[in-house]
């Protein structure tokens, strides 16, 4: 299963995807809001990888592999998983360094969010970012994602958006 929007695939993980995605998760500016820019070790890379096609298999969502359609190369993830203890779905994203700034994590997200609440049943999702992340929130915004609220979590300030299916 595949979801296409104008210039991405929102694909399933196979386990070997773990090396494609590894120069994402192992970019200190890309880890920057995720990890205060310290990079994922290879397991670490590929747990998360097994994870996306374990949730994929039971729940009927993931964290999709995202990829330009010109190419089909791993530019990062788009979708849904767990954060934390929280009882809804968390949409998040990740890009390619070189992939900022053109509207993509919004494109692949909408269509995220659209299979979530369409197909996979999902009722309401929240997101969570740093709140000095402004580039997320600003996704957030655009999904019409509403703020409920910021807190401090293990020294860090966050705030999180959620939204349910109209």
């Amino acid at each position: 299963m595949a979801l296409e929007t104008e210039r991405l695939i929102l694909d399933e993980w196979r386990v070997g995807d773990w090396e494609t995605f590894r120069p994402i998760a192992t970019d200190a500016e890309v880890m920057r809001y995720i990890t205060g820019g310290v990079p994922w070790s290879d397991e670490q890379v590929r747990r998360f990888v097994e994870r996306q096609v374990e949730m994929q298999a039971e729940r009927g969502y993931c964290r999709w592999r995202l990829a330009k359609k010109e190419d089909e190369a791993t530019i990062g993830f788009c979708g849904l998983g767990q954060w934390r203890e929280e009882r809804d779905p968390e949409i998040g994203w990740w890009l390619a360094r070189r992939e900022w700034g053109k509207g993509l994590a919004t494109e692949a997200a909408r269509a995220a969010l659209r299979d979530a609440f369409e197909r996979a049943g999902v009722r309401r999702v929240i997101s969570v970012a740093r709140v000095e992340n402004a580039a997320s929130i600003r996704v957030m915004e655009k999904l019409g994602l509403r703020r409920e609220r910021e807190f401090e979590l293990e020294g860090l300030r966050l705030v999180r958006y959620g939204g349910e299916r109209a």
